[in-house]
């Protein structure tokens, strides 16, 4: 199975739509690869600031060299999971193309329902994040700004072995059509 898939999964969204619970399940099911989790790279930073945009670029930067270097060192897939809000995956996919210029990539942006997102959010854990006016926003802003080379896939009936299964279904089945963007 692993092989029908893309060389890099992305998977983006919203603080609580299910992004590290789907990317923990996805890994389960795979034979090899590496998981990647940027907010992990970003609490390595000595006095992290959450809130500032251009030290989460500058991670991001990080983060394609890091995919690209697993890649060229025979770990694959490489699934890379982080929120992407604004344009920051262009910035990434310039990085990374640069790194690993032939790659085949899905991207899986989770969405849930304002009802469930809301749920999600204000019941996590005390050290996880809890602004909801600020993941509302980016949840808004993933459905809406929908690239074409990005999947929607709706996280709010499902369980994260079902949206970790619906990639994989997905990304097999697209990883042979030549794609526009990424």
């Amino acid at each position: 199975m692993t092989s029908s898939l893309p060389e890099l999964i992305l998977i983006k969204g919203a603080p609580g739509v299910g992004k590290s619970s789907t990317a923990r399940q996805l890994s389960l099911q795979l034979t090899s690869g590496v998981l990647v989790e940027v907010d992990d790279l970003r609490s390595m930073v000595v006095a992290v600031n959450w809130t500032n945009q251009n030290e989460h670029r500058k991670l991001l930067v990080l983060s394609a060299q890091l995919a690209a270097g697993f890649l060229r060192s025979g770990f694959t897939p490489v699934i890379l999971v982080d929120t992407f809000s604004g344009n920051k995956i262009d910035g990434f996919m310039d990085v990374f193309r640069s790194e690993y210029p032939k790659h085949r990539v899905f991207v899986a942006v989770l969405h849930a329902s304002d009802e469930v997102l809301r749920h999600r959010v204000m019941n996590r854990e005390v050290e996880g994040f809890r602004d909801l006016t600020i993941s509302m926003q980016i949840n808004q802003e993933a459905a809406s700004g929908l690239r074409p080379c990005e999947t929607l896939i709706d996280t709010s009936a499902l369980p994260p072995i079902e949206v970790a299964k619906a990639i994989v279904a997905l990304a097999a089945s697209r990883n042979s059509r030549p794609r526009n963007g990424f």
